[in-house]
């Protein structure tokens, strides 16, 4: 018997220690194990192995694989650090501001683009300094700073953002008219000077001269000279007249194009004032007629807009000028000290 405090051992049933003894295994011997791994790992291979053929055809496409995409990477490298180098030539860039106009490269660096290079299509440029561009067909673009613009083909170019002043004098263009897109639609020069502007929902057609051919998906019209009108996001559109001589039209006069003076006529040079400033040129009496053609210019008005430019050179001259509302009026006032 136990005392208090023991443990009662528990007896085991006879057919408990039977089937214990019965299902004891001795375990296997190493030299065992290895056979069975060494005759396992035999089966594996001899499924799975590819055929070395087959090995060596695999590894052949991979390598070529590799080699094409390689040359590829490296091609797409070349294109895109000589962007500028790909596509139609369709203008040139004469000026600009600081600092600059740079051409977009898709994953890649933008390039800044020097005075004299050429803009070809294709391309997306960023205009951070207002630029003069002169078109190959003939006239000129002068954008405005803050503007983004692409170049789609010869003669037409998408405005993504900001303004651009597009000056295409009668006579050039005769063979495909100039085309500037925004969301609004297609603007077609018909011997033209007109800006386009695109700034948050809105695209602004103003016309200075000659007219502009409107086409949309909801329809077409011709916009004429002295006529503004602004798109909105619908293409509902709200007109007002504008003036030639309106300043709205001033941000141009820092990019026109220089005029050449030396030995050409007075009356060359008003000629060109007048157009550039959207004024009407008057000369009063025949004698002011007569000067203006007879006399020659000579030296220089480069870097000057074209109203210092008349300044500069009528201080020379017997004439002298007034600027009415819209008008630069001429008339005959004597010998001047000196002639230019």
């Amino acid at each position: 018997m136990s005392g208090p405090g023991e443990d009662t051992p528990t007896l085991e049933p006879a057919e408990d220690q039977a089937l214990r003894t019965s299902l004891r295994v001795n375990p296997l011997s190493p030299e065992a194990m290895a056979r069975i791994r060494a005759a396992t790992e035999a089966e594996w291979r001899a499924k799975f192995r590819p055929r070395p053929a087959r090995l060596r055809s695999r590894l052949r496409i991979a390598v070529a694989a590799a080699v094409i995409v390689t040359g590829m990477c490296a091609a797409f490298i070349l294109l895109a650090g000589r962007g500028v180098e790909t596509g139609e030539q369709v203008a040139r860039l004469v000026g600009s501001e600081s600092p600059g106009v740079f051409v977009i490269h898709t994953l890649m660096h933008d390039s800044r683009l020097a005075e004299g290079a050429m803009l070809r299509a294709g391309q997306t440029y960023e205009v951070d300094g207002q630029a003069l561009v002169e078109l190959v067909g003939g006239g000129n673009l002068r954008v405005a700073a803050g503007s983004r613009f692409e170049v789609l083909a010869m003669d037409d170019v998408r405005l993504e953002r900001g303004e651009l002043y597009v000056d295409i004098p009668v006579g050039t263009h005769a063979n495909a008219a100039f085309i500037a897109r925004t969301s609004a639609g297609e603007f077609r020069h018909v011997g033209t000077q007109f800006a386009l502007a695109v700034k948050r929902d809105e695209t602004r057609l103003s016309v200075r001269e000659g007219s502009v051919h409107w086409l949309a998906a909801g329809g077409e019209s011709t916009v004429r000279a002295g006529t503004e009108i602004v798109f909105n996001i619908d293409n509902k559109s709200t007109e007002r007249l504008i003036s030639p001589s309106d300043p709205a039209w001033d941000w141009i006069a820092r990019t026109t194009p220089n005029f050449e003076i030396e030995n050409r006529p007075l009356g060359e040079f008003l000629t060109w004032v007048a157009r550039e400033s959207g004024r009407k040129l008057v000369l009063v009496d025949d004698r002011a007629r007569a000067r203006a053609a007879a006399i020659r210019m000579h030296g220089s008005v480069r870097g000057l807009t074209p109203m210092q430019a008349l300044s500069a050179v009528m201080a020379t001259t017997e004439l002298r000028f007034d600027l009415p509302d819209g008008q630069i009026r001429v008339s005959f006032v004597g010998d001047p000290a000196t002639h230019m």
